[in-house]
């Protein structure tokens, strides 16, 4: 574990108890910090899309990045693979993180962030800070009318 401990990294990510911090890795061509992540056992092997357990289906297609709140002027992204469950109700789905929305490339904390700025910010502002924002403003805001 780079600079930090994992509670010091957790604490600025925006995760849980419930993720475990691997390693934190910085690519300096890219400006870009990637923490490897992996949900802590009694969480693992829930479905993405309602939470219960379900048996392993298969390894899904490896490892997948969720885009995290920057540091500074660092692109942050959390890493883990992305296994899928059988669950009864759904069939074969991708097994549910603690730190992301089912579906979403972006961690909670990001999407908390760009609901707040939606709402209180022009939109071309938060489109020149968040330029990945386009279709997370549509998930955000199905989420918010299903909540």
């Amino acid at each position: 574990m780079t600079l930090f401990g994992a509670n010091v990294w957790r604490r600025v990510l925006g995760v849980d108890r419930a993720t475990v911090i691997e390693d934190v890795d910085f690519d300096e061509e890219s400006d870009t910090v990637v923490v490897h992540v992996r949900p802590r056992r009694a969480t693992k092997r829930r479905c993405g899309r309602c939470g219960v357990r379900a048996p392993g289906y298969d390894q899904g297609e490896g490892r997948r990045n969720w885009r995290a709140l920057d540091l500074g002027t660092l692109r942050c992204f959390l890493q883990a693979d992305s296994p899928r469950v059988n669950c009864p109700e759904h069939g074969p789905t991708v097994a549910q993180v603690p730190w992301a929305r089912h579906g979403a490339g972006h961690t909670r904390d990001f999407d908390d962030t760009v609901a707040w700025l939606v709402t209180h910010t022009p939109k071309s502002t938060v489109s020149e800070l968040l330029p990945s924002v386009s279709a997370l403003s549509e998930t955000v805001r199905l989420d918010q009318s299903i909540s």
